[in-house]
C-alpha cells in the first residue's frame, strides 16, 4: 500500500480541516430564519442592539429570562459586524460547531493517536445531528462545545499532571453557565464523579478543587447574574427555580417524551456512521478488549460521558432532540478508536461494513417514503434539493464497496467513506434549507414591509411568530396567545401588546390599518372572530396574512 510522505500528510490534514470549516460556514446565509427558534434567537440580540440594554434580554419588547445571555451577546456582536441578516445570526453556532469538532479531535488524539483524532473530527463533523444543529441559531451547539472543552481540559489536567489546565475547565463551565444555565456544571461534574467512582481515582477530588479555577469561575459568571438580578428582582426565581428544577422534574414545558425517546435520536444523529456502533462491543472491540490501564480508563471516561448525558435527559420530563448532542463527541471518539482497532487487526469487527451499508440503504428508502407523504415538502422538492444525499448514499456506497473489494485495506475504505460522508452532509444542508423555506416568516414580512406605513399595526394571532419582529424590525401585537412570553407580558412593558379576541375585533374595526399573521391551524378561528375577513389565499412560508384597509 502506498504510504504518504510528510508533506502529503500535511496537505491531507489541511484539506480535511478546511473542508470541515467550509462545511459549517459557507451555507449559513443561504436560507431564511426557521420558525420558531431561529426567529427568537435572532430577535433577542437584535433588540439588544436596538435598545442598548445588554443586561436584560427582551423578546418582542418584554423580559425574557428562559436562557442566559452569552450567545445573545456574541450574536449581537456578529450582527454589529455583518449586519442584521440570517447569516450573522448563525455565525455563533457554526463557529461553535467547528470548535466542538476540533476539541473532540484533540481529546481523541490525547487518548489514542493523531490519526484517530483526525478521524474523530471527520466522523463528528459529518454526523447528522451535529451538522444540523450547527446550522441552526439555537443554544445547544454552544453549550455542547463548552461541555466538551471542560471535559477535555479536565482530561488534559489529569494526563499532564498540570493543574493549570483546571483554569480552562472552570472557565468553560462558567461560560456554559452563561449560555444555558446550571447544566454546564451538573453534567461535567456528574461525568467526572461517576468516572472517579468507576476507576477509583480518589485523587480527582483533591486535584479538581483548584482555588484559582474557582475564582476564575466566579469572576466570569457572577457579574451578569448580579446585574440582571438587581435590575429584575424576579429573575432569580424564574431562571433558577422555574426554568431549571421545575422544567426538569415536571411536564410544565409541554415537552414530555417517553424514556426511550433519545435512542432513535442517537441512531439517526450518528448517521452515516451508525453501523460502526456495534463493533464497539465485538469480541476484539475496544470495550471488551483493553490494551492498557490508561486505555481502560479512557474507555470508561467516554462511556461514562455518554451514559450520564443520555440518562440525565432520558429521566427528564422535558425532552427535545438537540439536548442529546453532547453524547456525540464521546461516540465519535469511540467509533474512531474502533476503526483504528479494525485497521490494526486487518479486518472489520462485527460486520460493520455490511451493517453500515444496510443503514445507508434503509436511510434512502425512508427518505423516499417520507417524500411521498411529507406534509410541507413535496417529493420533487426533496429530490431537487437533496440530490446530493441520494447520489452519495447510492453511487457513494457502490464506490466504498468497490474500494474495499479492490484493496482490502480498511484505511482506504474509511477514506472513501469520509468523502461520501462530506457529500452527504452537504446534501443534508440543502434539505435543511428547503425546510426553512417552508417554515419562515420572511415572506409575509416582505409583503407587509413593502406596503406598510408608519402607524400600521402588525398582529400575530394564536401564536407568537418569532421572525416577524426580526424581519420587520419592529414590535408586534400578540393576540390570543402568551406561551413563553407570559412572564414578560405581565410586566409593565407588556401592557397593551397582548390582547384577546374581543380586543382584536375592536382593533380590526378601528381607524388603524392592521395586518394579522397566522398559520393554517388558526385560519378557521380567524374566520369565526372576523367573518368575511379571510378569503382564499396562498400561504407564504407556512403563514397567511390579512389586512383590514
Amino acid at each position: 500500500m502506498h504510504t504518504l510522505n510528510t508533506r502529503q500528510k500535511k496537505i491531507a490534514v489541511l484539506v480535511i480541516v478546511f473542508s470541515i470549516i467550509a462545511l459549517y460556514i459557507v451555507h449559513i446565509n443561504d436560507y431564511p430564519l426557521m420558525e420558531p427558534d431561529e426567529g427568537r434567537y435572532g430577535e433577542i440580540p437584535r433588540e439588544m442592539l436596538a435598545t442598548g440594554d445588554f443586561i436584560t434580554p427582551r423578546l418582542n419588547g418584554v423580559e425574557y429570562f428562559e436562557k442566559p445571555v452569552l450567545q445573545y451577546w456574541l450574536t449581537a456582536a456578529s450582527m454589529y459586524v455583518f449586519g442584521e441578516n440570517e447569516g450573522a445570526t448563525r455565525v455563533v453556532p457554526a463557529v461553535m460547531g467547528i470548535m466542538n469538532v476540533f476539541l473532540t479531535a484533540w481529546l481523541g488524539k490525547m487518548m489514542f493517536t493523531k490519526r484517530t483524532g483526525l478521524l474523530t473530527a471527520v466522523i463528528l463533523a459529518t454526523s447528522t445531528l451535529h451538522i444540523v444543529v450547527g446550522s441552526i441559531d439555537i443554544l445547544d451547539m454552544m453549550i455542547t462545545m463548552f461541555m466538551t472543552l471542560s471535559l477535555a481540559s479536565f482530561y488534559k489536567a489529569r494526563l499532564s499532571k498540570n493543574r493549570k489546565w483546571y483554569l480552562l475547565f472552570y472557565a468553560a463551565m462558567a461560560l456554559g453557565l452563561l449560555t444555558k444555565g446550571l447544566i454546564s456544571i451538573v453534567l461535567p461534574l456528574g461525568i467526572i464523579f461517576w468516572y472517579m467512582i468507576f476507576t477509583r481515582q480518589w485523587s480527582i477530588v483533591r486535584d479538581i478543587i483548584y482555588l484559582p479555577g474557582i475564582f476564575l469561575f466566579l469572576i466570569l459568571s457572577v457579574p451578569w447574574f448580579y446585574l440582571v438580578c438587581r435590575a429584575n428582582p424576579d429573575f432569580f426565581y424564574f431562571f433558577f427555580i422555574r426554568e431549571h428544577f421545575l422544567r426538569f422534574a415536571t411536564k410544565m414545558a409541554d415537552r414530555y417524551q417517553p424514556f426511550w425517546f433519545f435512542i432513535p435520536m442517537i441512531i439517526l444523529g450518528m448517521f452515516p456512521w451508525l453501523g460502526f456502533l456495534p463493533a464497539l462491543f465485538a469480541k476484539k472491540g475496544i470495550v471488551r478488549h483493553i490494551e492498557s490501564n490508561k486505555n481502560k480508563h479512557d474507555i470508561i471516561f467516554l462511556l461514562t460521558w455518554f451514559l450520564v448525558v443520555f440518562l440525565f435527559y432520558s429521566l427528564s420530563d422535558s425532552k427535545l432532540v438537540p439536548y442529546i448532542l453532547p453524547c456525540l463527541s464521546a461516540l465519535a471518539i469511540l467509533i474512531a478508536a474502533s476503526i483504528r482497532r479494525s485497521s490494526q487487526l486487518g479486518r472489520w469487527m462485527g460486520s460493520v461494513l455490511l451493517l453500515n451499508s444496510i443503514g445507508w440503504f434503509i436511510f434512502i428508502a425512508a427518505l423516499i417514503g417520507y417524500s411521498l407523504h411529507a406534509d410541507y415538502l413535496s417529493a420533487w422538492q426533496i429530490f431537487r434539493k437533496g440530490w446530493l444525499i441520494f447520489l452519495s448514499l447510492t453511487f457513494g456506497l457502490a464506490g466504498v464497496l468497490f474500494v474495499w473489494f479492490k484493496t482490502k485495506q480498511i484505511r482506504c475504505t474509511v477514506s472513501a467513506m469520509a468523502a461520501v460522508a462530506f457529500l452527504f452532509a452537504c446534501g443534508l444542508q440543502s434539505i435543511h434549507g428547503q425546510v426553512a423555506v417552508q417554515r419562515t416568516a420572511v415572506y409575509v414580512a416582505d409583503d407587509i414591509r413593502n406596503i406598510q406605513e408608519p402607524g400600521d399595526i402588525v398582529v400575530s394571532y394564536g401564536d407568537y411568530v418569532q421572525g416577524l419582529a426580526f424581519y420587520l424590525q419592529k414590535r408586534i401585537v400578540v393576540a390570543s396567545y402568551l406561551g413563553e412570553l407570559e412572564f414578560g407580558a405581565g410586566h409593565p412593558g407588556g401592557q397593551g401588546w397582548f390582547i384577546d379576541d374581543d380586543q382584536l375585533t375592536d382593533l380590526w374595526n378601528s381607524d388603524k390599518r392592521v395586518f394579522i399573521v397566522f398559520d393554517k391551524s388558526k385560519k378557521k378561528l380567524i374566520k369565526n372572530i372576523l367573518p368575511g375577513a379571510v378569503k382564499e389565499m396562498q400561504p407564504k412560508g407556512g403563514y397567511y396574512y390579512i389586512v383590514n384597509k
